[in-house]
């Protein structure tokens, strides 16, 4: 695959509101990543997210809803976790944004 020349790590984020115990993607330099998924109101929505490999790059993280409010925003996110409750039934996302230097990687479980 010629894509994996640009690829920069491994993403594992579990996070309960899509389902899974984890999704894995790989993340090209100077790119962004985003997952989506429409919500039902009043659900509880927790992730937790861990870059294993450090490096002096970074990658932020955001959540946001259909109208761009932020639900949780992280810069240079290493390891963390975030919730929050939605309000309406709406189309919300989790980003992930590299930071990388061009042939720089950093490994994301």
């Amino acid at each position: 695959m010629e894509r994996l020349a640009l690829v920069l790590g491994i993403l594992s984020v579990a996070f309960q509101v899509f389902g899974t115990d984890a999704v894995s993607f790989y993340l090209p330099s100077q790119t962004r990543k985003c997952l989506k998924e429409e919500i039902h109101k009043d659900v509880l929505v927790t992730g937790e997210y861990e870059v294993t490999e450090h490096s002096d790059t970074r990658v932020d993280l955001k959540v946001t809803d259909s109208s761009g409010h932020i639900l949780y925003s992280k810069e240079d996110a290493r390891k963390g976790k975030f919730a929050f409750s939605t309000e309406d039934f709406d189309l919300y996302q989790i980003c992930f944004q590299s930071s990388l230097p061009e042939g720089g990687k950093r490994r994301l479980k």
